[in-house]
């Protein structure tokens, strides 16, 4: 043995090299712990540690052979008789028709012309992601990436694949099938499992490539298949590789944490239902489900949001875990009862996060604002309907572990909603945005979180942008952003955070604070306050407080929703034709500088990002003063129906806000903060 350091876990693994015989049970369960030794097997221990074979060198028939080892006899009817015969053909056909199952082959249906165009422009290998479109040559090189860092791990996530069926359901013109079914099968000829452990660029360089390809090949195959559009041997090079990637999946998501191995979890599963032959199913499908248990149970907080603390990965996990649940049960299995209780709350939360009219998404941290998605088919499906929350039950609410307060009305009673982020900075998919918020009222989304954009830091790439605090409805000092960042050991919450909630007597209102200093360093030692109180079901008052000593630069910046927003008498006030918001600062030291920044650049300001590689110009409010701390501000923000700007008036004196309007009378909101 040349690397003794590998020795135990060789021994282990040379204990279960292919033998289709063995109990699947005895296999060690290997984990991403021991990633640095797989990742110095040779070839050899790399298919025993997957149980698999080597088809490197084989004939056909040998492949044959071996690869029917990996077939589940139970799960195919005739497939064991023909075996016991050595009729080859007719294992085949067994195994062709089991995977078939029931379906006949599908009507023609139509598709829409966008999902032609993409299915024309993958015969040609052209392949469009997020509006980035970009020709390959006749022979894919599946780690090669000619766009954006994304880009080459969409390549090899076959989302294409969809349209291609749908073209060839739609046209009987198999052009469409063959190359769906060519494209599979180069990606495996040109991709050696035998890299998994050690990984390449964008084929095994993240495994949720994997997990998502492999549920996009299961369905594909399934449907041409009943379509006469595979060959049994074409079919049994996708399950030999379908078994040795799910292999990998239950190796590389072991141990993993976030939203990630619930993708892992639900790739498997989806492709074990779909073609149900394999020999380590059973295996498979018992992994996932405890994995899932654990998962959930380690990931989600008591209050039920998913500690990545974005609204956008929460909702990827609510839906992973209700296909997950949907397998499970094609399986003869499903998730435990503790983990359908969380996923309750779970979704409880989500619908929390999604505006009143379901249009938008709040967008904390990485989220697609656009893609709010709607819980209720899935959830009919799986006879959850009751999962639901509601509409009396979405109103004024606050969970304490994530550090989200919902400071809205009732649904049942009207839209006026903010969703007030006072949170911690979450495991990952985090925005330097502490004390920001959401704001809807009367059917328009006016106050947001600006998104996303890309997953790079290219010049194209606005995404270094959007994650930073100037990007988002909180403050600067000394014209640093937040540095969350900086303080790992306050990233996940370990016991509820003290939001000072309160729900009553005409009032909501929610406090937080960001008090882990500024700058790359986190060595400017200011601290600041906010307090958001909802008044009489009517407008917010916003209450700053920023603390420490010394004079600082402040920087007061608030995010609207793309849009035009008008600066006059000390007030801002957006100019659509249906609904609108006044805002109206009232600082106890004055901004001497106020100005709007729209679609900026050098440095950039103003941006919002609605989808994944979406960017369009949103006005942000910036207002500054240089004063000695401590200093403090209360600014209304007063939403109104139509156009007329509404007589308002408004003032603070450090402690309380006076609010004089015909619909409120005259209101002396108390500042809470210390």
């Amino acid at each position: 043995m040349k690397h003794t350091l590998l020795l135990p876990l060789a021994v282990l693994l040379f204990a279960g090299v292919n033998d289709a015989a063995e109990t699947p049970a005895a296999r060690p369960l290997l984990s991403r712990t021991d990633l640095p030794a797989l990742k110095r097997l040779d070839r050899t221990q790399v298919f025993a540690t997957l149980d698999s074979f080597d088809e490197q060198g084989l004939s056909e028939e040998e492949f044959i052979r071996r690869a029917l080892d990996l077939l589940d006899a139970r799960r195919v009817p005739g497939f064991a008789e023909a075996r016991a015969a050595g009729d080859a053909p007719k294992a085949l056909n067994a195994v062709v028709r089991a995977c078939r199952g029931d379906r006949v082959t599908p009507r023609k249906s139509r598709v829409s012309a966008a999902s032609r165009a993409v299915a024309d422009d993958a015969l040609e290998n052209r392949f469009s992601f997020y509006g980035e479109k970009h020709q390959l040559p006749a022979s894919v090189d599946w780690n090669f990436n000619p766009g954006t860092a994304h880009w080459g791990h969409d390549l090899n996530r076959f989302s294409y694949l969809g349209s291609l069926t749908q073209s060839y359901l739609a046209t009987g013109d198999a052009r469409y099938s063959r190359k769906a079914l060519a494209l599979i099968l180069d990606w495996i000829a040109k991709n050696d499992v035998d890299q998994c452990f050690r990984g390449t660029r964008y084929a095994f360089g993240s495994y949720l490539n994997n997990a998502i390809h492999c549920a996009a090949w299961s369905d594909c195959v399934k449907t041409l298949l009943a379509a006469g559009q595979v060959t049994p041997i074409e079919l049994l090079r996708v399950l030999k590789s379908l078994h040795d990637q799910l292999a990998y999946l239950e190796i590389g998501t072991n141990g993993h944490a976030g939203n990630w191995p619930t993708i892992g979890c639900q790739g498997i599963l989806s492709t074990l239902v779909a073609l149900p032959v394999l020999r380590d199913t059973d295996r498979f499908a018992d992994y996932c489900a405890r994995t899932m248990t654990s998962q959930i149970a380690e990931q989600v907080l008591p209050d039920g949001a998913q500690d990545e603390l974005t609204p956008h990965y929460h909702r990827v996990v609510v839906g992973n875990l209700l296909s997950v649940m949907r397998s499970l049960r094609a399986l003869g299995r499903d998730l435990d009862p503790p983990t359908v209780q969380t996923l309750r709350k779970m979704i409880h939360y989500q619908q929390q996060t999604t505006m009143p009219d379901g249009s938008k998404q709040a967008a904390f941290n990485d989220s697609d604002p656009a893609s709010a998605g709607n819980l209720r088919p899935a959830l009919a499906e799986l006879g959850l309907k009751d999962f639901l929350s509601p509409p009396e039950r979405l109103g004024p609410e606050c969970f304490p572990y994530a550090g989200v307060a919902f400071l809205r009305q009732h649904q049942d009673r009207g839209d006026l909603y903010l969703a007030f982020d006072a949170g911690p900075y979450g495991r990952s998919h985090q925005h330097e945005d502490r004390l920001g918020f959401w704001l809807f009222a009367f059917g328009r989304n006016l106050m947001v979180d600006p998104g996303r954009h890309l997953y790079d830091h290219s010049a194209r790439s606005f995404y270094d942008y959007l994650k930073s605090a100037t990007a988002h409805s909180t403050i600067k000092i000394d014209a640093e952003n937040q540095h969350s960042a900086g303080r790992r050991d306050t990233w996940i919450a370990k016991k509820p955070l003290d939001l000072s909630w309160r729900a009553r007597d005409g009032e909501v209102r929610a406090s937080g604070v960001y008090d882990l200093g500024y700058g790359k360093d986190n060595r400017i030692a200011v601290v600041h306050r906010r307090e958001i109180v909802f008044v009489k079901e009517r407008c917010w008052v916003v209450f700053d407080a920023v603390e420490g000593a010394g004079d600082h630069l402040i920087e007061s910046r608030f995010q609207f929703a793309p849009g035009t927003l008008r600066l006059a008498n000390g007030t801002a006030c957006t100019a659509y034709a249906d609904a609108n918001l006044l805002l109206k600062a009232a600082p106890t030291a004055p901004f001497t500088d106020v100005h709007v920044e729209c679609g900026q650049e050098n440095p950039r300001g103003g941006w919002y990002s609605d989808s994944y590689g979406k960017i369009e110009p949103a006005p942000a409010l910036s207002q500054t003063l240089r004063t000695r701390l401590p200093w403090r501000a209360a600014t209304l923000l007063f939403p109104y129906k139509g156009t007329t700007t509404p007589e308002v008036t408004f003032s603070f004196d450090g402690r309380r806000a006076e609010i004089q309007h015909p619909d409120t009378g005259r209101l002396l909101i108390e500042c809470s903060l210390p």
